[in-house]
């Protein structure tokens, strides 16, 4: 349930994902380590891939639904410059 939630979300927010059968997604989202540094500010804590050779990109690890629908929104607003 909460990869089906988090992979629909992500494609509405028009980012790029790749697909997973672990208990995380990858998601290019530009500059990796700066919205890794943003999400952590406002307390979602996810991994920056720069140390894997995808500065583009953050890992996010499915959590319960609160979790997710947070990590969702505070995404929506670092994308849309809040």
């Amino acid at each position: 349930e909460g990869m089906d939630y988090l992979t629909k979300e992500i494609v509405k927010l028009g980012l790029e994902q790749i697909p997973s059968q672990a208990n995380f997604i990858l998601i290019r989202v530009g500059d990796g380590e700066g919205v890794f540094n943003r999400l952590l500010r406002r307390g979602v804590i996810v991994r920056p891939m720069v140390g894997y050779n995808f500065p583009d990109y953050i890992r996010v690890t499915i959590g319960t639904m609160k979790e997710n629908t947070r990590f969702i929104s505070e995404l929506r607003n670092i994308i849309k410059g809040h």
